[in-house]
């Protein structure tokens, strides 16, 4: 079965879908694709000494099955879904991934001088299926 170009939807014309961010699934018992709590203290569970700010961070991460209606974030994900859907055996679905990250600050030493360096995309803050 193929879908007509002009049927499958747009980011431009699709209504946006509710932001599966850290506000909403934090305080809701969501069971599909959602943001879940990951806190990673470095020296307990890296066994990194290096970092001496913070001690530890809230990293996140996104976990939980995309059902057919949430899986249109593209019309790459949409059609993943659908095969999927009329394939069940097939591997290939879209998955739960991150959305929007943050940066983390972190205070570490070269020596004896103090270095601050902001590594990019550390903590998860809302996740999407593609």
């Amino acid at each position: 079965m193929m879908i007509p170009p002009h049927r499958l939807d747009t980011q431009s014309t699709r209504r946006r879908k509710r932001a599966l961010d850290t506000n909403y699934c934090f305080s809701n018992t969501e069971e599909s694709c959602c943001v879940r709590r990951l806190h990673i203290d470095f020296r307990r569970d890296l066994d990194w000494k290096w970092i001496h700010e913070p001690s530890g961070y809230d990293a996140n991460y996104c976990s939980g099955p995309c059902p057919y209606l949430r899986s249109s974030d593209t019309t790459h994900s949409s059609l993943l879904s659908l095969y999927n859907t009329l394939n069940p055996e097939a591997s290939a679905s879209p998955c739960c991934v991150p959305q929007d990250l943050e940066p983390l600050t972190i205070l570490y030493y070269s020596g004896r001088t103090p270095k601050v360096e902001q590594l990019s995309n550390m903590i998860v803050k809302s996740c999407k299926c593609s």
